[in-house]
């Protein structure tokens, strides 16, 4: 093998030997450019509205929570009497407040775990080329998501009603039962209604993050699969779960804490019953400033910082969680 030598006289030049004018120029992230001139007054003119009423309604909500959980306020008349963290120690003493907490992780822990499995089926399902319908079942699934929380409440209600609902109509026809079971008659079952009910609703918008998610892998990693001889139980666990996984991070994370502010269905559904049982942080905090009079302003507010306490708690959990994701997402190139 011959080599062939530069021409006498004329040296080989590197990259580094090269001026800065003749070397190649390197890429600029157009990103990080600094917004200029008119360009700079039109971002403030649409970021301005955004601004606003993030400022009328996050902003000062939460600064004005803050200030009202320090006295004993009925929400009329001046803001007098200055109650320092009494309200804070009469809520950590407040037994109904702990069973309003567990009752709320209890009812985040199991949507979460029922539904995101089973959307993530569903999702994998409706991702298949051999699956005929996709928009029918696509629709089918998304539609309770446009119903109003209220509404979706209102119609259970009727459905489950012990003396006249259409389900224990039906049982009762099919000879199953001699006479109608209140299922908001113990704690648990109405609880689980709560569960099973959220989960119909908000199943449409779980699957379509998934489908989502799904898409970034690759499909020729299936069909190199399938040459091997793979099962589809390994295609899943081999490779749609593991290049997913980043994704599925944040959406469990997501599911979880946007289950802890339920607060519709309790209202609709259940009222708190039977008795105080199925009481959730939201519902109690609604029940102390606006069900019962005199309201109890300065309370509700103590008892939405702590709950904001808890659920910055989740938060900060998730953001761990998430920075983890993301290096993850690099290293699968997704």
């Amino acid at each position: 093998m011959t080599t062939i030598a530069p021409a006498p006289g004329r040296e080989r030049v590197t990259e580094s030997d090269r001026s800065p004018a003749q070397r190649a120029p390197e890429r600029v992230d157009h990103s990080r450019e600094r917004v200029r001139g008119l360009d700079r007054v039109w971002l403030l003119v649409f970021l301005a509205p955004f601004l606003l009423l993030y400022l009328g309604f996050t902003i000062w909500p939460l600064i004005a929570t803050i200030y009202y959980s320090f006295f004993d306020w009925s929400g009329i008349g001046p803001i007098e009497n200055f109650a320092g963290v009494d309200n804070y120690g009469s809520i950590l003493a407040d037994p109904l407040f702990w069973v309003s907490v567990v009752n709320t992780l209890i009812f985040a822990l199991l949507t979460t775990v029922i539904k995101l499995p089973i959307s993530l089926v569903a999702a994998i399902l409706l991702t298949r080329k051999w699956l005929r319908g996709k928009r029918f079942f696509r629709t089918v699934f998304f539609a309770p998501l446009i119903i109003p929380v209220a509404m979706a409440g209102l119609i259970f209600t009727y459905l489950l009603n012990p003396s006249n609902g259409a389900l224990n109509a039906i049982l009762r026809d099919l000879g199953l039962v001699d006479e109608g079971f209140d299922v908001f008659a113990n704690r648990w079952s109405a609880l689980l209604v709560l569960v099973l009910v959220s989960i119909w609703q908000i199943f449409g918008q779980y699957m379509i993050y998934w489908m989502a998610a799904l898409q970034n892998v690759p499909e020729e990693l299936y069909e190199a699969a399938a040459i091997d001889g793979a099962s589809e139980w390994k295609k899943l666990t081999r490779i749609t779960l593991p290049i997913i996984k980043p994704v599925a991070v944040i959406i469990t994370l997501l599911g979880l804490v946007n289950a802890m502010h339920v607060f519709g269905l309790v209202v609709t559904l259940t009222a708190g019953g039977p008795g105080t049982s199925t009481y959730v942080v939201s519902y109690f905090i609604y029940q102390n400033a606006f069900g019962r009079v005199p309201f109890d302003y300065g309370y509700a507010s103590a008892a939405a910082l702590l709950f904001s306490v808890i659920a910055f708690v989740l938060v900060s959990a998730q953001g761990l969680a998430v920075r983890r994701a993301q290096r993850l997402r690099k290293e699968y190139g997704v």
